[in-house]
């Protein structure tokens, strides 16, 4: 019997792993990519397929999950609201649009990344398979969600309490190593990769440059990032900051060489997916470069 018990977690392990090595195909429309590179949030209408019942418990980072689609995304999309077990009217919300053939008007931080893309491509503008549950295959989400019809829900972009987060040696490692391929398709571009994790990664960061990219939705920020003793593990990042939230209010007064530790979540840095698209002609081997990672800051820890 613990030989048998033996071989299933041995086997579960191979199953996991091949599951995280398995390659991704993402093809958006350059329109889309262009529309969105140098935008933290987005506004879209939203239909609300499935939802959780309830929010994760904080061991599990007190987000709720509401799988759904939008005709300007083109893609399954799964939205989450951060802290959702203090956000009620919100959550209340977004359940009376389940299943209704409604939408809803929403905000957020649009995010590309592969968590949960399953194995079929991802091809923006193809018919959505069926959404039978509250986290379809995709890699499309907007996370967090800002506000929901005019429920303004930036305070939810906080630490999350009982919540033990991704240390930042790890998820910075596994980010600088997913493999990436680019390639030209016309009016689309193909994004090749492999799936990552690692949500809520807690860093600290350096300020690289005063001059910050001030947009209407937030803030761009070049960024060293260190784990918790000061070491560098990221030379060079861009960092998003939602407009309003907490941790954008306290980094508008900072300057270059400012540190501050924050939480973060990953996704694809459009803008360099745009750059190397547009100078491959001069530059082809950045086509084959590691998958350009930036991260949106979504809260400050030491507030």
């Amino acid at each position: 019997m613990k030989r048998l018990h033996n071989y299933l977690f041995i086997l579960l392990l191979l199953l996991l792993s091949s599951t995280s090595l398995a390659q991704i195909n993402i093809l958006l429309r350059k329109s889309f990519i262009d529309s969105l590179k140098n935008k933290i949030l987005m506004e879209t209408d939203y239909f609300v397929v499935k939802m959780h019942e309830h929010p994760n418990p904080p061991s599990k980072d007190r987000d709720i999950h509401i799988a759904g689609y939008s005709s300007s995304i083109g893609l399954p999309v799964v939205a989450e609201i951060m802290n959702a077990r203090d956000e009620d009217d919100a959550v209340d919300t977004m359940r009376s649009y389940e299943g209704e053939n409604r939408s809803v008007h929403i905000t957020g931080a649009w995010r590309i990344w592969c968590e949960h893309s399953g194995s079929d491509t991802q091809d923006q503008g193809e018919p959505i398979p069926p959404i039978t549950n509250t986290n379809p295959d995709h890699v499309f989400e907007i996370h967090p969600v800002t506000m929901v019809k005019d429920q303004d829900i930036i305070g939810s972009l906080r630490g999350i309490d009982g919540y033990t987060y991704k240390e930042a040696d790890n998820a910075f490692n596994r980010y600088a190593k997913a493999s990436c391929r680019l390639e030209d398709k016309g009016d689309k571009v193909l994004i090749e990769t492999k799936g990552v994790g690692f949500n809520y990664a807690e860093y600290n960061i350096e300020i690289l440059d005063s001059s910050q990219f001030v947009t209407d939705d937030g803030r761009f920020i070049f960024c060293k990032v260190k784990d918790n003793d000061g070491k560098t593990i990221y030379s060079k990042m861009r960092m998003a900051f939602p407009k309003g939230s907490e941790a954008e209010s306290a980094v508008k007064d900072l300057s270059g060489g400012d540190s501050m530790h924050v939480l973060g979540i990953p996704r694809i840095d459009l803008a360099l997916v745009s750059y190397r698209i547009n100078h491959a002609t001069d530059k082809p081997f950045m086509l084959e470069w590691n998958l350009p990672v930036e991260m949106i800051v979504v809260a400050d820890l030491d507030n």
